[in-house]
């Protein structure tokens, strides 16, 4: 049965990357890169446990049935949102208020960037950010917006602005890639330009090239970990050791074992469906307050009642190992059970939405969808609140000073490529 399971979530896998393989552009839409995050993170950490006889009875094949209803959700959701929003996100930008925008955001970003840089070791190389690392992180992000933002300008007209603001954030976001060894800030630095590309020039790199270096992504996965014991020391990158990582021997030990964050997730199903313990989606409101209210202005105690109390949730006779996830998997079922896997029906059909907006040649769709496809797949290997957190944070910073970048056209004159690519002619 386990067995059986586990070709049917490799053929949903298969059906989500032919979607994007057999069309043009689409390896860029969400099923593709979805499908590619289930089969190069998820699939390699199956096979070790689906014989594990450790796991409680029932709890393996209960996990399989979640993981194909979200792995399937993402493809189905996209189908349903295929049409562009008739009114939102349909803003004329100007491109030069838009260049002022990403320079401020990136000299804004920067600083907290360099803040970091000069914290201890231990503080800022953790996977598991809290404190003062958390505020800094938060204020950091507005550099990423104005990375992407000259990189969408620079894509539809290159200008020597747009060139530094992009050449001076790639330091600073490769200095954070290589000291830590983030897999998601590495990925949003490269789709970046690959989205922008496409949606201002219609480029696309080779399917096949980007199929095998999405799979080769999911093989260098494994060690990961590995990368990040070398990188943390005082002198930086030990490039040496780095050198002789085993990175076919990781992944053929994944394979065997099976991967921590998979049994975490079939052993957190197993425990909400025994206690029907199920949190409705309130755990949203607790990441919210968590992430972004700081305790540090508004005090513990504040921040500690504005919590919703879950002690339901928790299974107090399993920990997971430091650093793992539980995978969307455990976060939907945890939420709704089975009918969990709409939430990411729900992520999909409006990141279809903003695709096919953005596909019309307006900037503003464009920005939201290349900010937004990362923590979207970070949402499969995590929790499904990456990417709300990203809409939230977005919703308060970004869009507003976007409509500061608004101008108003003629009726006539149509958001199409050219000079009016989503920008004022």
């Amino acid at each position: 049965m386990d067995w059986l399971l586990f070709s049917i979530f490799l053929v949903v896998c298969f059906a989500c990357l032919a979607h994007g393989l057999f069309r043009r552009g689409g390896i860029y839409e969400y099923p593709f890169l979805a499908g590619a995050t289930f089969l190069g993170f998820v699939g390699p950490q199956l096979p070790g446990i689906l014989d594990d006889r450790f796991l409680p009875d029932g709890s393996v094949p209960r996990m399989l049935i979640v993981t194909i209803l979200c792995a399937a959700m993402c493809g189905l959701g996209w189908l349903a949102g295929r049409r562009p929003f008739q009114r939102s996100f349909r803003w004329h930008l100007s491109e030069r208020h838009l260049l002022w925008i990403a320079g401020g955001l990136s000299a804004f970003g920067a600083f907290f960037f360099f803040k970091i840089s000069r914290l201890p070791e231990e503080i800022r190389t953790t996977t598991m950010p809290s404190g003062i690392l958390t505020i800094y992180l938060f204020f950091a992000r507005m550099m990423i917006y104005g990375f992407v933002i000259a990189v969408l300008c620079c894509a539809s007209r290159i200008s020597l602005p747009a060139l530094a603001i992009i050449a001076v954030d790639s330091i600073f976001l490769f200095d954070r890639i290589l000291a830590t060894g983030k897999r998601g800030e590495l990925t949003e630095f490269a789709l970046a330009f690959l989205l922008a590309a496409f949606f201002q020039r219609r480029i696309v790199v080779p399917r096949v090239l980007f199929l095998s270096a999405a799979l080769l992504a999911g093989v260098a996965l494994t060690s990961v970990e590995v990368y990040r014991e070398h990188s943390r020391g005082s002198n930086g990158v030990d490039w040496s050791s780095v050198s002789q990582i085993d990175v076919l021997g990781n992944f053929g030990a994944l394979l065997d074992k099976g991967g921590p964050e998979m049994r975490n997730a079939a052993l957190r199903i197993h425990f909400i469906h025994e206690n029907q313990a199920f949190d409705f989606g309130l755990t949203h409101w607790n990441a919210l307050v968590y992430t972004f209210v700081p305790a540090q202005l508004v005090g513990a105690k504040v921040k500690e009642e504005l919590y919703v109390p879950l002690p339901e949730q928790i299974d107090r006779f399993y920990t997971p190992d430091l650093g793992t996830t539980e995978t969307a998997m455990a976060d939907t079922f945890a939420s709704f059970g089975y009918l969990g896997a709409l939430k990411l029906f729900l992520i999909a059909y409006l990141l279809s939405r903003l695709y096919h907006t953005a596909l019309e040649g307006f900037a503003l769709p464009q920005i939201i969808y290349i900010l937004s496809i990362t923590p979207a797949m970070t949402s499969i290997t995590h929790y499904t609140q990456w990417v709300f957190s990203a809409w939230f944070q977005m919703a308060v910073i970004l869009i507003p000073l976007l409509f500061l970048a608004r101008v108003r056209v003629p009726r006539t004159v149509e958001a199409m490529p050219g000079s009016e690519r989503g920008y004022a002619a």
